[in-house]
């Protein structure tokens, strides 16, 4: 089967700040990320469609900065005991 994303993913294995729509805050754990979007862990479902505020911090040479970003809920599935969430970015 032939791989259909544009960019690979890379392991990302950090905590993210997800705020939802209605305001509500978390922290999740990412699984992975590439130019296009992040993978979520999640103890609870994440409704397909739903626009998130995502804070997390990336440490290109030695140095933390703080990604503010905002993503849409692409799919989710079972994954663990919870589930996997695929949020796309959009532009910013």
């Amino acid at each position: 089967m032939q791989e259909r994303r544009k960019h690979r993913r890379i392991p990302f294995a950090r905590a993210v700040t997800v705020t939802d729509s209605d305001g509500e805050t978390a922290l999740l754990e990412a699984e992975d990320l590439s130019l296009a979007g992040i993978r979520l862990y999640s103890d609870r479902p994440v409704p397909v469609g739903e626009v998130l505020n995502l804070r997390f911090f990336v440490v290109p040479r030695g140095e933390a900065h703080a990604l503010n970003m905002q993503g849409q809920v692409r799919h989710v599935e079972n994954a663990r005991d919870g589930y996997s969430v695929g949020v796309g970015f959009l532009d910013q």
